[in-house]
């Protein structure tokens, strides 16, 4: 009978597909902790991208804002006959103003507020008159004036003092 001893050929083969599998898992492995922590920068950068479009939306309903309490002012400041009144029913009143006998222009159009992302705004009124406009937005401000809690708090209203104003 003939017994088959291992070669040195076979024991160099037994070792190599040693070598080879724990390299493979090491591999794996690298592999899924560089899935991770793509995963996890991603994670970061993607909140960082919503901060910063959030911020970019206080920004814009600032300048919103103000355009509405600026046209309200002009508006108010047209001279008009008696029996009309000095401030704006509706918000389409600053688009087309023709209580002294020529059109005026307050305002170019009627901007979406931009924390809601409808054309829908909170108005502050003072008799049938409005004399200012809020977001409809309960959501809590990143850079609001002081004592501005929730987005709604954060009024634009004529004769507003520069404080309210970021």
């Amino acid at each position: 009978m003939h017994v088959l001893r291992p070669t040195h050929q076979h024991a160099c083969a037994r070792v190599s597909v040693r070598v080879r599998t724990h390299q493979a898992g090491f591999t794996y492995l690298m592999l899924l902790w560089w899935v991770a922590l793509s995963g996890l920068m991603l994670a970061a950068m993607a909140q960082s991208w919503v901060l910063d479009a959030r911020r970019a939306r206080e920004v814009e309903l600032a300048w919103r804002g103000e355009q509405f309490r600026l046209a309200i002012e002009a508006y108010a400041s047209v001279p008009v006959g008696e029996g009309q009144t000095q401030l704006p029913r509706r918000l389409e009143d600053l688009l087309e103003d023709r209580r002294s006998g020529e059109l005026q222009r307050h305002l170019k159009r009627i901007w979406p507020d931009p924390m809601t992302g409808r054309s829908e705004w909170g108005l502050v009124r003072e008799g049938d008159g409005i004399t200012g406009v809020h977001s409809l937005s309960k959501a809590r401000p990143l850079n609001a004036p002081e004592g501005v809690l929730r987005y709604e708090q954060w009024t634009f209203v004529l004769g507003q003092p520069q404080a309210m104003r970021p």
